[in-house]
Parts: structure tokens; C-alpha cells; sequence
């Protein structure tokens, strides 16, 4: 009588692999945790991007008043005229120096807000602005800035949600001679004695920020 033969495979317990379970469920948790993470970090990025902008607004805006008080020192004190002072941070010590102490009474301001510290530097250039005293060229002080530090300058100054369109207003680097009037007739901000320019021109552009020392 033929006896009969019992299968040698092994059975698995009920539970086998159920394992796989909350493993795939943990990766899936540390996923969104990554993805989160990222996007945190992005944001953070860009706020502190947008804190450093409004931080070198507030200082801009503090060293032009500076330049200012400087230049107001220098020509009601002094008795200075326009065009009788000199802008140099090499000139520091007759009185009709901005930088001396017996003249604006104030340092050379640093370059270190600039768009790109060490070689974007503090201009002087004379340029009629529209809207502000007569139609002769005002003194003014003159630094290349990022363009969230313009639109953030702007925004102080001058309650603007961003800075104006882009218009050839001169060559800020000119000596010598005012700023073309023809450019500086389309200067965007009218009337404003602070504030930050988009320069189209071919020599200096670029965002500017902006402060009228003198006025005529």
C-alpha cells in the first residue's frame, strides 16, 4: 500500500511582511519632513534677504541726511556758495571741505552698501532734478545700490511700491559739468530729494540711490 508523502515546504506565520508597513509609512512621513524643511528654508532665504535690503535702506537714508546736515553746516556756518566747496574724501581740511572738520564737520561715507563695495563708489555729479528749485543743476551724492535695496529705498522715502522704469538720466560719473539737462528732464521721481533712479545710460547704470545736498 502506497504510503502517502507530506509536502517538506515551509509555511509562513499569517503576520509575515506586514512589517513593510509602517516602514514605508515612516519613509513617506520623512519625505514630507525633507520637503518641508526646504521650502522653510527657501522662505528664510528670502526673508533674510529681505531684512538685509531694508536695513541698508534705513542706513542709506541715515548717511545722506548725514551729507546734508554736512553741506548745510559747511555753506550756512561757512558762508560757502554753491559750487564754492569742495567733495573729496582726500579734501579735509579748509573750511569749504564737505569731509573736514572746520568744513561740513563730517567723514567720507564708505562704500560698503554699494552694490558692489570697493568698486561702485560715492559720486558727486550736479544735475538739475525737475521740481526742485529753479531750473539751475542741484549738488548731489550718488551710490550704486542692488535693485531690492532701490525699491526698498523708495519705499522709506517716498511711500513707492517699487522704483520707477528704467530712463537714461545721465552720466552720473561726469566732472566738471552738470548732468544733461535734456536727460535730467526725465528723471522719474520729481521733486524728490531722496531717493533711488534706474539708469539706463551707457556709462553708470544701473539702480542709484540718491541725495540733494544743495538746491538752487
Amino acid at each position: 500500500m502506497a504510503m502517502m508523502q507530506h509536502s517538506s515546504s515551509t509555511r509562513f506565520e499569517a503576520n509575515a511582511g506586514i512589517a513593510i508597513g509602517p516602514i514605508l509609512f515612516i519613509i513617506a512621513i520623512l519625505a514630507i519632513l525633507a520637503a518641508a524643511i526646504a521650502a522653510g528654508s527657501g522662505s528664510f532665504t528670502s526673508g533674510t534677504s529681505s531684512e538685509s535690503n531694508r536695513t541698508k535702506a534705513s542706513a542709506l537714508i541715515q548717511i545722506g541726511e548725514n551729507l546734508k546736515v554736512g553741506m548745510d553746516r559747511m555753506l550756512m556756518e561757512n558762508g560757502i556758495a554753491y559750487g564754492g566747496y569742495t567733495i573729496n574724501a582726500s579734501n579735509t581740511i579748509a573750511n569749504n571741505d564737505l569731509f573736514s572738520p572746520t568744513g561740513g564737520g563730517i567723514t567720507s561715507p564708505s562704500d560698503a552698501l554699494s552694490n558692489t563695495p570697493g568698486t561702485d563708489h560715492w559720486l558727486y555729479p550736479t544735475g538739475a532734478v525737475p521740481g526742485i528749485g529753479t531750473n539751475n543743476a542741484e549738488q548731489l551724492a550718488i551710490l550704486k545700490v542692488a535693485a531690492g535695496v532701490c525699491d526698498e529705498l523708495n519705499n522709506k522715502a517716498n511711500g513707492l511700491t517699487s522704483t520707477p522704469g528704467g530712463v537714461d538720466v545721465g552720466d552720473f560719473a561726469t566732472t566738471g559739468n552738470d548732468i544733461d539737462i535734456s536727460k535730467m528732464n526725465a528723471w522719474p521721481l520729481t521733486g524728490k530729494t531722496i531717493g533711488c533712479v534706474n539708469n539706463t545710460n551707457g556709462t553708470t547704470n544701473g539702480y542709484y540711490f540718491y541725495q540733494v545736498l544743495y538746491a538752487q
